[in-house]
């Protein structure tokens, strides 16, 4: 299990040099990257020099969100499936774990039975794609109420409705990505978590919450960085996944409205120490690095703002 930077979730933005050079100054060994970015750039110029600071620097490419929405209308679907496979190619070419992508969790196009077929359909055409490509599509569900609002229909917004549609899933390729927030909110047992494939676990994402919410009354607010509190037992989830062998990333994902007004990093500093402190709890091996301890190795040249990237 190794550390990893997903700068989006922790409200950081920067070229793909300043971002892969954030990660490793603290210490992380893998980032989930913009691919749509990569595949832009790529098809702007060529892929060696689209990928050239991923390819040149040790860093693994953990995950990437899909650019398509499960619940869109069919034109709209059919477009995007030519993008994701553009994108899900140059993801492959770097070697990326896992593509990301959120279930509907509430809909006006059909009730469950209904709605859960037509969605398994769609699902089944993107895992062809990541399959072709040595890619795994990770599914993921939203506790979240907000979500929910101005939607006719209820769908999937815990562990038992997610698993049950992986499992409907023939394909190996389909799989999720674990976050202890929402699994822990959306009734997940250890036992459940036991029992999924590592193979099929796209990443691993930690939070906190003060007090674990009902999924009715969920917000995204109650998302705080783990450790906070100590309600969720995120070394627990570590120590397990580990014990299965997962050999993933592990990655700090609190809501941004929990993140207060500071500066970059800061945030990634505060984010390496909560990995280090999970794992170190779960009796996993880590270590802390620190600015003056990378400055010489660096491949990367400080951030300069203003300056666009070339490629």
């Amino acid at each position: 299990m190794y550390k990893n930077l997903n700068a989006s979730s922790l409200g950081i933005s920067g070229r793909q040099s300043d971002l892969i050079e954030l990660a490793m100054t603290y210490g992380f060994q893998g980032l989930d990257i913009d691919a749509v970015d990569l595949q832009v750039r790529t098809a702007r110029t060529d892929f060696d020099r689209a990928a050239r600071f991923l390819t040149s620097s040790s860093m693994r490419v953990s995950g990437f969100d899909v650019p398509c929405n499960l619940d869109a209308d069919d034109k709209d679907f059919e477009q995007s499936l030519k993008l994701v496979e553009q994108v899900v190619k140059v993801a492959g070419m770097v070697k990326a774990r896992a593509g990301f992508l959120a279930i509907p969790s509430a809909t006006n196009r059909a009730p469950f039975p209904q709605y859960f077929e037509w969605i398994k359909s769609r699902i089944e055409r993107l895992a062809g794609i990541f399959e072709a490509n040595n890619v795994l599509l990770a599914l993921h569900f939203s506790t979240f109420s907000e979500a929910r609002e101005s939607f006719q229909y209820q769908f999937i917004q815990d562990v038992n409705g997610a698993l049950a549609l992986i499992q409907a899933c023939p394909s190996k390729s389909v799989g999720m990505l674990i976050d202890t927030f929402h699994w822990t909110v959306g009734k997940g047992t250890w036992e459940q978590l036991e029992g999924f494939p590592v193979s099929r676990i796209g990443g691993l994402n930690i939070a906190d919450a003060s007090e674990i919410p009902e999924i009715s009354d969920c917000k995204e607010s109650h998302k705080l960085v783990a450790a906070s509190v100590g309600i969720i037992d995120n070394a627990r989830f570590a120590k397990i996944l580990s014990g299965s062998s997962y050999d993933g990333p592990i990655t700090s994902t609190p809501a941004l409205s929990n993140l207060g007004s500071v500066k970059r990093d800061l945030i990634a500093s505060k984010a390496q120490d909560v990995l280090d402190s999970t794992l170190t709890q779960a009796g996993l091996a880590t270590q802390t690095r620190r600015p003056e301890v990378v400055a010489a190795q660096s491949r990367f040249a400080p951030y300069t703002p203003g300056i666009e990237e070339l490629g």
